[in-house]
């Protein structure tokens, strides 16, 4: 992904999305899913406009309406201006377009703009957002958001909003670039926010220091699966390695990327060096459009009914799944395999849990505690109670209780 304004499933500090909606009841879907992880630069006096090639991010027509409509500025200077000091004078803040509902967007926006155009111009600015302390116009905009929401909420919807700009805030000045490794290291000695912490530990690869990796090496470990998950795509996005983990691996798969991550740093620590243009890349690097293909196997058809959004396959969820029903025996025997598989993808492995729970019910009919089938079903699921996978444990006490447990 390329955009710091894009839809994304909530894989919190790993990927670079803030989600599109605008309601008040979104606010934590929305800032769980920001993140591009840069770097940024504190400056004593704003620097000349610079003028450069922008950045590979897409253009958003919707993102440029939404500034206007709301009489910002577009140039570089009035985007600064606002992230500065909010709406210009003359600005009815009554009268403003009622979405986007939450206000701070504009703000997200702006800073997607400077950083695709990289606007060093509008570092003094990001600088402050990125230390956590709001500069006057962002402070009006989470004043006008807090306003949404109801008196007992408003703290907290402050503390997020000012946890969400700050990220963007780091993402902004690593696109934008600079040399500010020394006040990156000081910023991230004194955090305590793991979200937040490796994001600075990437901007700090932009900046050609290695200084963040062990801390990113070490969060692979973590138990937050979101956690490992983003310290892993952060690595990914400095080395170029693809050891992952991603988002819906299992704890053996993130076990197994952790350690290789372990073995890489202990054989490239102290010769490793980051590199700006390379980490760029690989983090900008659109993702290749595979061309459709016929699911072949049970897992093929699994995958289509798990990830039915994915263009990898020639059939959509529904009808993989009518598939599956149809193959019979094969499919409760490929469904067996899978289901004991624990280094397996957890979306397809629930989903050949559930498939094989529903086939033996189906076998079963209205006599389900005397079905051989049923009961062969019991028994093989049962033994996954036990499972480390909390995700797997979830659904086989589901499919227990139907299979007729206790």
């Amino acid at each position: 992904m390329g955009d710091l304004d894009c839809a994304s499933k909530p894989t919190k500090v790993g990927t670079t999305c803030i989600g599109k909606g605008n309601q008040r009841a979104g606010v934590s879907r929305l800032i769980a899913g920001v993140l591009i992880l840069t770097a940024l630069r504190a400056v004593a006096a704003a620097p000349a406009l610079e003028t450069v090639a922008p950045l590979p991010i897409p253009i958003d027509p919707a993102r440029i309406e939404r500034l206007r409509s709301h009489r910002v500025d577009v140039k570089p200077e009035g985007l600064t201006t606002f992230l500065e000091n909010g709406f210009s004078t003359g600005v009815k803040l009554n009268g403003l377009p009622t979405t986007p509902v939450l206000k701070t967007r504009l703000a997200i926006d702006a800073m997607i703009e400077l950083s695709r155009r990289q606007v060093r111009q509008a570092v003094p600015a990001l600088v402050t957002l990125a230390c956590g302390t709001p500069t006057p116009g962002v402070r009006m905009l989470i004043l006008l958001d807090m306003d949404q929401a109801r008196a007992g909420e408003q703290l907290r919807l402050r503390d997020e909003l000012l946890r969400m700009l700050r990220l963007n805030a780091i993402v902004a000045l690593g696109l934008i670039g600079g040399d500010h490794a020394g006040e990156l290291i000081r910023i991230f000695n004194e955090l305590q926010d793991p979200g937040l912490k490796a994001a600075v530990a990437l901007a700090l690869a932009t900046q050609d220091s290695d200084a963040g990796i062990g801390y990113l090496v070490e969060q692979t470990r973590s138990g937050d699966r979101e956690i490992a998950v983003a310290a892993g795509q952060s690595l990914n996005y400095i080395t170029g390695l693809g050891y992952g983990p991603s988002a819906d691996d299992p704890i053996a798969r993130r076990k197994e990327a952790a350690d290789q991550w372990k073995a890489w740093w202990k054989k490239s620590r102290g010769r490793f060096r980051p590199v700006r243009q390379n980490v760029l890349a690989w983090r900008l690097r659109q993702p290749a459009r595979p061309a459709p293909r016929e699911p072949q196997t049970v897992r093929d058809l699994l995958d289509a009914v798990v990830y039915p959004e994915d263009n990898r396959w020639t059939l959509d969820g529904y009808m993989a799944y009518e598939r599956l029903r149809q193959m019979g025996e094969n499919t409760y025997k490929e469904c067996e395999r899978i289901m004991a598989d624990k280094k397996e993808n957890l979306l397809i492995r629930r989903q050949a849990i559930l498939l094989y729970t529903q086939m033996a019910l189906l076998a079963a009919g209205r006599d389900v505690k005397n079905s051989p089938d049923a009961r062969k079903a019991y028994r093989l699921i049962r033994h996954l109670r036990w499972d480390k996978n909390p995700e797997i444990r979830q659904v086989v006490e589901k499919c227990l209780a139907q299979l007729g447990g206790e």
